[in-house]
């Protein structure tokens, strides 16, 4: 029987220096699951022992995973968790073997190059120093909360010991990592080292430290807060208004950024031991709550969306060294920045020169604001533009491994463009359309090599929404497809795979949830509270918000086309009609359901005139049952047809393509807390009520009669 490896070996050297290895076979990032903590605590054993003998004389904590120190617990163990006391336990033991390493009478050591996360973060706390390389990778953060937990192995206690309470809430309360730099201007980092001769340098300020040459560094905090964190009254000032700022982003929806400011408040003043009991049992409450286990699954969704296809296919993906994007509108220049800001050399290329000054600007503006907003290093802002080249040719594009097209939307305009592009293109590249309701096999045909052809569909805004659906044609190859994978993990996406029906999965699921806005207003819905009914429910933005950024011109073409598609259970209302024959066009003209200006966004009175007496108003409740359950309806429609693999792509796709709030874990696990039953009948009852686009899928009824699961199996 083969043994496997070890995920950690501790090594002695000739200078009498630990190096405790953190390297788990077979893995591409290490994680502190189980296996790894028994290690380390087994490991500990042998270095308190040896220690005693009087070597070693350091401790350095190690990655043998290039890039990468340690990403944190492993999630799928956190999903098995059975009850807070089981969470509390659990914690608590992790706690204990930290405090471990903690208490070794020999300088302890984190060298970290690359990321540092979680429970990694947490372990280079219970050390004596952090070192940091100066490779650009090289990051540090406590990203639980967006897992809906708090740091649970002594992060939450640490940390603001260390730099401070306000920095210390800063990045527990924000998930965001910090750069080595920023972490050396807050005290957590101690000192940053030359990446390329890292492994020696430590071992130099290892030596040093046994000496007593090291400094040991102090949270760098200004007189004020000093003098704000140092005070019983200024703590609880500080505290007040964290508490504040939380609720007014969120309410009490997530509890843990909440419960992180009631443990690092509560623990602050107690010994080390016993405000790791706050903590521990803090962090056992928080690991059972309904958020946590839909934050969790989404999370294990995304991690297994990048996986879908075998490792077999990924391995066919090609290299991608230059990519070229068609069509400089809003769109075309939001992908333009998106690869340049991943470091990839792209040509952006427009017909007309006014359009192409457009994009450009476009993109030279997000990137700016990237760098504000400290997303992009400020010195680095001109460097990735300059890897953006506008043209109004195809020159270079024998050069391009991937071209993105992104004109306008139909398939005429489309085709002419893949057949000229592909004249140009070296015959490995592949062509990605990012159309939003086209075939792509139908533009497919139009190609000399068909296979190259997939669709790449981004959602806009492209720099912020996490996802791209990624459509194979019935002749896209397995290489072609495994680029495309490839391409959107370069650009930090997150893919999911989705079979060339109209609409895909996202817009398809959109159009009834959008298409209802019109019904309810002619029911007698007014546009404010249609928009309030969703925000509560946790939409980012109401429908009709929505409709007026997607455009209603956009919006009653794509219904259209989903009616021919789908028939009478995607009849559009006559409402966008309306609308477009008084002029409107949405965001674009500054005439949608709102007015625009620099001052304020109010309703439109001409909008309200438009529908008035058509009722007597709709209760919230049914509005949030009209919109959505019609697009669960839809959705198991989809899933019937396999369009996408299961209900969890669903859930994925709806929270990062349209942002459907997270803490409900997505449509099908939002129907889940229905129970198949009662979306049936409730479906029965609107029916009855507005017609027979509510009639219930089949799929539905069968999990109806079987008392099935929304999320689990295929309806």
């Amino acid at each position: 029987m083969v043994q496997t490896p070890a995920p950690l070996r501790l090594e002695i050297d000739a200078d009498k220096i630990a190096w405790l290895v953190f390297d788990t076979p077979g893995a591409q990032v290490n994680l502190l699951d189980i296996r790894t903590m028994r290690h380390l605590d087994r490991c500990l054993s042998e270095l308190e022992s040896r220690i005693a003998t009087g070597h070693p004389v350091a401790v350095i904590l190690w990655s043998g995973k290039p890039g990468t120190f340690i990403a944190g617990a492993d999630v799928n163990e956190i999903a098995k968790v059975e009850d807070a006391e089981d969470g509390r336990a659990k914690s608590a033991e992790g706690q204990r073997i930290f405090r471990r390493l903690e208490r070794l009478p020999v300088p302890k050591i984190a060298a970290i190059d690359g990321v540092c996360l979680g429970g990694g973060a947490e372990l280079a706390l219970a050390c004596d120093w952090r070192i940091a390389s100066n490779s650009p990778g090289s990051a540090i953060g406590l990203p639980e909360v967006r897992l809906g937990l708090i740091p649970g192995f002594g992060g939450s206690v640490r940390l603001p010991r260390l730099i401070g309470i306000q920095r210390a809430l800063s990045m527990v309360l924000t998930g965001r990592s910090v750069s080595a730099a920023t972490a050396y201007r807050y005290g957590l980092i101690d000192q940053i080292l030359d990446a390329d001769r890292f492994r020696s340098s430590v071992a130099l300020v290892a030596l040093d430290a046994v000496l007593g040459r090291v400094e040991r560094l102090h949270s760098r905090l200004s007189a004020r807060d000093r003098l704000l964190e140092g005070t019983r009254v200024g703590r609880h000032v500080l505290f007040g208004k964290a508490r504040k700022r939380v609720l007014e982003m969120s309410g009490r929806i997530y509890p843990a950024p909440l419960a992180a400011i009631d443990v690092i408040e509560e623990s602050i003043n107690l010994s080390i031991d016993e405000a790791l009991a706050v903590e521990a049992e803090a962090l056992g409450r928080l690991l059972t709550t309904p958020v946590c286990r839909n934050l969790v699954r989404l999370f294990r969704l995304g991690q297994a969306a990048k996986k879908a296809l075998p490792p077999d296919v990924l391995a066919q993906a090609r290299g991608i060294d230059r990519v070229a994007v068609l069509g400089a509108g809003v769109m075309g220049g939001g992908i333009a920045e998106l690869v340049a800001a991943n470091d990839i050399p792209v040509i952006l290329k427009d017909i007309d020169e006014e359009a192409l000054d457009v994009g450009l600007r476009h993109a030279s503006e997000l990137l700016q604001k990237a760098g504000k907003r400290g997303i992009i290093p400020p010195a680095e802002v001109g460097l990735k533009f300059a890897l953006v080249h506008g043209t109004l040719t195809y020159e270079r594009f024998d050069e391009v491994d991937v071209v993105i097209e992104a004109v306008i939307e139909r398939l005429p305009v489309k085709r002419n463009v893949l057949r000229e592009a592909e004249e140009m293109l070296p015959a490995h590249a592949i062509f990605a359309t990012n159309t939003s309701s086209l075939s792509v096999t139908e533009l497919g045909k139009a190609a000399a090599r068909p296979e190259r052809v997939v669709g790449l569909h981004f959602f806009n805004p492209v720099h912020r929404m996490p996802l791209v659906e990624i459509i194979r044609t019935e002749s896209s190859s397995d290489a072609t497809l495994a680029t495309a994978f490839k391409l959107a993990g370069q650009l930090g996406k997150t893919p999911v795979l989705v079979a060339d029906r109209p609409g895909f999965i996202v817009n398809r699921l959109l159009a009834p949830y959008l298409n209802e806005v019109g019904f309810l207003l002619e029911n007698g819905a007014d546009v404010a509270g249609i928009d309030r009914a969703l925000t509560s429910f946790g939409m980012p933005m109401g429908p009709c918000r929505l409709l007026d950024e997607v455009g209603f011109d956009v919006a009653e073409h794509v219904a259209k086309e989903m009616a021919r598609a789908f028939g009478d259970r995607m009849r559009p209302s006559a409402a966008l009609d309306t609308l477009t024959n008084l002029g409107r066009l949405g965001r674009k003209n500054s005439r949608g359901f709102y007015t625009y200006s620099d001052r304020e966004q109010r309703v439109d009175r001409e909008v309200g005139r438009a529908f008035r007496g058509a009722g007597g108003g709709v209760h919230p409740e049914e509005i949030v049952d009209r919109c959505l359950l019609l697009a669960v309806n839809e959705a198991l429609y989809a899933l019937a047809e396999g369009v996408v693999a299961g209900a969890g792509d669903v859930d994925l796709a709806m929270v990062l393509g349209t942002g459907f709030p997270p803490f409900r874990g997505g449509l099908m696990a939002w129907a889940e807390t229905r129970g198949a039953r009662a979306v049936r009948d409730r479906l029965l009852e609107l029916r009855q009520r507005h017609g027979d686009r509510f009639a219930p899928a089949p799929g539905l009824e069968r999990l109806a009669a079987s008392d099935g699961s929304f999320t689990s199996g295929r309806p």
